[in-house]
């Protein structure tokens, strides 16, 4: 019962677009900074990614859909967990708004999460994309109650996950980058 319950609200999700939702890019508190993580494709809809910074759940949601998280500046490693797991090491300023698209790619098994970091200011197509979604819908909320309770059950899957960034550091692999100066600037600013 509790995966029917899922897999409706998964496509009740992805399919409903508010009439009134009329999102806009909101600009962060002062001093801090935001990314929005945007998943536009149906593809895979009732799957969930999970997206983290470091050790720390930031969402769980199919797609289409997108996550509007504010943090600190500073040195960030987001991630996503699917059937496999990418990384974005972020250098975030204050006061900027950033964007990581979140890309459905086909898996052995279930689909797999490519994160993209998008420089708003060359990546005008990914943009248009994005900000066509984000103007449609409102942007995925979680409770502290409803990330705790996703985080526990993900605790060893987000462990084996930073586990993983390590060794992959050790070993020199590199993972994309999401500039300071990949900032987006909105048109009423």
């Amino acid at each position: 019962m509790k995966n029917i319950r899922f897999v409706l609200w998964s496509l009740l999700a992805a399919l409903t677009f508010s009439a009134n939702a009329q999102s806009e890019i909101a600009p962060p508190a002062p001093g801090k900074s935001v990314v929005y993580i945007v998943r536009t494709s149906i593809y895979g809809a009732a799957l969930n990614f999970s997206y983290m910074d470091s050790a720390t759940l930031i969402g769980r949601f199919p797609g289409p859909a997108y996550v509007r998280y504010e943090c600190e500046p500073g040195h960030h490693l987001l991630w996503a967990r699917s059937e496999n797991r990418d990384y974005v090491e972020a250098e975030l300023a204050p006061d900027k708004i950033y964007f990581i698209l979140a890309l459905v790619e086909t898996g052995a098994i279930k689909a797999q999460v490519d994160l993209i970091p998008i420089n708003p200011s060359h990546d005008t197509k990914d943009m248009a994309r994005m900000m066509k979604l984000i103007e449609r819908i409102r942007p995925m909320k979680f409770t502290d109650t409803e990330l705790k309770a996703d985080a526990l059950d993900l605790a060893p899957a987000i462990d084996r996950g930073l586990e993983t960034y390590a060794s992959e550091q050790q070993s020199g692999v590199k993972h994309d980058v999401l500039p300071a100066d990949w900032y987006y600037v909105p048109q009423s600013f």
